[in-house]
């Protein structure tokens, strides 16, 4: 990668490898107190994610967290959004139309935002990811140097035998923002997020879909897959929202 500038969220050169793993927030403590004026995309942000509260040692550690993610920069958290705003988006989930991913190589479900679905915590939710004051949190939140707007929302479900193939999501910089909701899940459920490693191996990241999570990675590049969804999981779904918010033109 490049040397870090503001230009560019790169780092100076390659990190070495290091599993991803979520860490659960501590938000004992709020960034802002009453002297300092709320900025516009926190305030924002507070009806759905106790993040926008986030203490000043938990922001530190997201961006250190983010820039030292290796190849595939990136920060995984439990508990991102608000429990009842999680659990309303899981049951709007349930409720939501669903349908083949147009693309055939992608044997998976989405649904689109479109006027067939009724209004629903889902409906506003990505509402809020589309909106300016979303893509300037979210790049807040990891220390990205430049502006970011959303390009594209997509909600997703699997079902068994069911996955999503090799693929890069965008050749331009930005941000991805993939918020799961899936429950139950166990580790012979598949529908892990992988990364691989430059000599091939699948396991360099991975990333399991976990209620309430929130996985953000640097977008531009990042081949990834999601494994089959797998038998041991019949009977449940695999849920999660995705969000590109990438740089402004």
């Amino acid at each position: 990668m490049a040397k870090s500038s503001p230009d560019s969220p790169a780092t100076s050169s390659p990190r070495p490898e290091r599993p991803s793993g979520f860490f659960i927030p501590d938000f004992a403590e709020g960034i802002f107190g009453a002297v300092r004026a709320v900025p516009r995309h926190l305030d924002a942000a507070r009806p759905w994610t106790r993040l926008a509260v986030a203490s000043e040692a938990l922001r530190a550690t997201i961006l250190r967290e983010f820039s030292e993610g290796g190849r595939v920069l990136h920060v995984c958290l439990q508990d991102a959004l608000l429990p009842e705003r999680a659990e309303a988006l899981h049951a709007a989930l349930r409720q939501a139309l669903f349908r083949r991913h147009h693309h055939g190589p992608y044997p998976l479900h989405v649904a689109p935002l479109d006027s067939r679905q009724p209004p629903s915590t889902l409906i506003d939710f990505c509402a809020w990811l589309r909106s300016d004051e979303a893509a300037a949190f979210f790049a807040d939140l990891v220390g990205w140097p430049r502006p970011l707007q959303t390009r594209q929302v997509q909600v997703s479900r699997m079902e068994v035998g069911e996955s999503f193939p090799p693929h890069h999501d965008t050749q331009e910089e930005g941000l991805a923002v993939v918020f799961n909701f899936t429950r139950p899940w166990d580790e012979r459920f598949g529908g892990v997020l992988a990364f691989p490693h430059p000599e091939g191996a699948w396991d360099s990241i991975r990333v399991p879909p976990l209620f309430n999570s929130v996985f953000v990675f640097r977008a531009v590049g990042a081949l990834h897959r999601v494994t089959e969804w797998l038998p041991a999981a019949q009977g449940h779904q695999r849920y999660s929202i995705t969000a590109f918010m990438l740089e402004r033109p």
